[in-house]
């Protein structure tokens, strides 16, 4: 992009207009910090490593040996940061001369750029979860899929966590999302205590999920039943950056489930005269990445 001047800008540089009306408006809160671990990296690349449990004790019979077991190491989760920028530039002139403030609100564009930067990132991992084309985990499979942990350490043992064949958003899909995870078992066939609280959904599916969260008695009916899902004391928080808008998961909390977004620079901001023209400059920097390894603790459907 060129530098901005007064060439561009010349119809604010007269007092004729009553107001500058900026087509940006109020932005949301942040919506990937409430869905994604956040955390920083102490350097680049960062890897995460899985590991197994033990398995189950096996029988021993009288004078015989103990059987051994040990852990059993799966696959690794690298991490590496991009890095992105923005800046803008405005002639010593432009700057002096412009009447409306708009060289101001435009330097703090840079912030919802990069703010947007963040989300657009953040929930590409969603985006892909049902292809896998470019985010997997430790067992090297999309994140939500009919066929985890194919080869890890109980052979055979495929573990889902997607609804099959995939359902819209509804009662009957949450309630089946939630056997998925009473059922879930760790990579060597035990148990797996692991409870979703968040479901997560898009603007198409706001107004389902008030419904179905949010009645007392069983939603659509006209009998007087309960609704079943009230004790799961579920939140949704609406997605407005998902692609699809028929996809919806439900999750367990922060920090029991692997989702993950890293910082390596937070944004930094930077501004500057050049001293050959006189021009403003101001640029913004920040370096992140997002990801997963472990696909437990998150359950999707594409509706």
């Amino acid at each position: 992009m060129a530098v901005i001047g007064r060439g561009s800008i010349s119809s604010l540089l007269v007092p004729d207009a009553r107001k500058l009306y900026i087509e940006v408006g109020e932005e949301r809160p942040l919506e990937f910090e409430a869905v994604f671990n956040v955390d920083t990296m102490p350097w680049n690349s960062v890897k995460d490593l899985q590991m197994s449990g033990l398995g189950t004790m096996p029988a021993k019979a009288e004078g015989a040996q103990f059987t051994l077991d040990q852990p059993i190491m799966g696959g690794t989760a690298t991490y590496l940061a991009n890095p992105y920028g923005i800046a803008v530039e405005f002639t010593y002139e432009g700057w002096r001369d412009e009447l409306y403030g708009a060289f101001q609100e435009t330097y703090r564009e840079m912030a919802r750029a990069s703010r947007n930067r963040q989300e657009v990132d953040a929930f590409a991992v969603l985006n892909d979860a049902f292809t896998g084309n470019t985010y997997t985990g430790f067992d090297g499979v999309r994140l939500c899929s009919t066929a985890h942990d194919p080869a890890f350490a109980v052979a055979g043992a495929s573990v889902s966590n997607r609804a099959n064949p995939d359902i819209g958003f509804s009662q009957t899909g949450l309630q089946n999302a939630i056997v998925r995870f009473h059922g879930l078992t760790d990579p060597r066939g035990l148990p797996r205590l692991m409870s979703p609280t968040n479901v997560l959904v898009t603007q198409q599916n706001l107004f389902l999920a008030r419904e179905i969260l949010g009645s007392g008695g069983k939603p659509y009916t006209a009998d007087n039943e309960l609704n079943a899902l009230i004790a799961e004391e579920f939140t949704y928080t609406v997605l407005h950056y998902i692609t699809t808008l028929t996809n919806w998961w439900v999750t367990a909390p922060k920090g029991v489930h692997d989702l993950n977004f890293f910082w390596r620079d937070r944004p930094l901001p930077n501004n500057f005269d050049d001293p050959w023209t006189g021009n403003a400059v101001f640029t913004l920097y920040q370096r992140h990445v997002a990801g997963f390894g472990a696909w437990r603790g998150v359950d999707g459907s594409t509706g």
